[in-house]
């Protein structure tokens, strides 16, 4: 009887190891339906264990999902985390990190089981240095609009009781960084005195927000440079240039770039070499409302001078037609001299 009583006291307190195993498992979700959605700002928690009867893909791996926002391709997702060391091993951390996008409660477990552990140069899988924090930056390769997901896991192999240990990690979400194009529109030529441009967009295509500003860096030889600014407008950056007269004839470099912000990445163009032509001379000045009305008296002063001395030597009708032409010509003269006074 006392070894019917030992014998329920050992597999009671193996249901108690096996129920606090468990409980082990804290935040994210168990599969892409249950994740919580994170925000970008807030610190989050959660706990992994290595128990494998606690597993949730295939008996070796505890996964918690935390679904993201909204991303698109190229953007890049940015996750400060943190986590305790194995109790046995001070430097070396149990859990991992990755990003996926397109899985459901179906295929997350085929995908799941092509991902390297932990480690590998060009990995996509990512684990934490000694110091036990942090600073993931993971480019997004697809758009998807609802089923982007941060993983993280641990292996979940031990068996026995001595063995179990919970694994707590918490993460934030940095600013999801949109991805930008930036190209030249090409020239081989250009005045020191015109306009470069470039061409803005995200990377699905479309035009980038109006207003975003961009830098334009320009260089020759004997260490002339020269920066400028614009800003976006349908997709298109345009720099108005006023190189000075060491830049004339000879080829310099353009580099235009946006710095990184709070949403968008860093770009900067390749290098373009152009020829910079000596600026044409502008265009005179149109002549001002004064100086056209003292043009306009000399004539009409010309003209009826001309008029009254024709008028002197002429005789019969013809004196007269001049006389009458003389006199509408000086009443235009008069009105011109008013002009000339009121302007000049």
């Amino acid at each position: 009887m006392q070894r019917a009583v030992s014998a329920v006291a050992i597999v009671a307190l193996l249901m108690l190891g096996v129920s606090s195993s468990a409980s082990a498992f804290e935040g994210g979700g168990r599969s892409p339906s249950g994740a919580p959605t994170v925000e970008v700002g807030p610190l989050y928690n959660g706990q992994l264990n290595n128990h494998k009867n606690d597993t949730n893909y295939s008996g070796f791996a505890e996964v918690a999902f935390w679904r993201l926002p909204p991303v698109s391709p190229r953007d890049i997702v940015t996750v400060d985390w943190h986590a305790a060391p194995f109790t046995d091993e001070p430097g070396n951390f149990p859990i991992c990190l990755t990003l996926v996008q397109g899985i459901d409660d179906y295929n997350w477990g085929s995908t799941f089981e092509h991902r390297d552990y932990c480690g590998g140069e060009g990995s996509s899988v990512y684990e934490l240095p000694g110091s036990g924090t942090g600073h993931t930056e993971i480019t997004v390769q697809e758009a998807t609009t609802n089923s982007s997901y941060l993983e993280f896991f641990a292996y979940a192999n031990e068996t026995e009781l001595q063995d179990y240990e919970t694994y707590p990690y918490d993460f934030k979400l940095g600013p999801i960084l949109h991805y930008l194009g930036l190209a030249f529109q090409p020239v081989e030529r250009i005045s020191a005195g015109g306009v470069i441009r470039a061409s803005a967009n995200l990377a699905t295509g479309q035009p980038a927000p109006d207003g975003l500003p961009f830098n334009l860096t320009v260089t020759w030889e004997d260490g002339g440079i020269a920066t400028y600014t614009g800003t976006s407008s349908g997709g298109q950056v345009a720099f108005q240039l006023a190189l000075p007269e060491s830049a004339y004839g000879k080829y310099a470099s353009f580099v235009a770039s946006h710095p990184a912000d709070g949403n968008y990445q860093g770009i900067e163009t390749e290098k373009m070499t152009v020829k910079i032509a000596k600026p044409k001379a502008p265009p005179p000045p149109p002549p001002s409302p004064c100086n056209l009305a003292e043009k306009r008296e000399l004539v009409l002063q010309r003209q009826f001078l001309r008029l009254k001395s024709h008028a002197r030597y002429a005789r019969g009708a013809k004196k007269r037609h001049l006389s009458r032409r003389a006199k509408r010509v000086k009443r235009r003269l008069a009105a011109a001299r008013s002009e000339v006074r009121t302007l000049c």
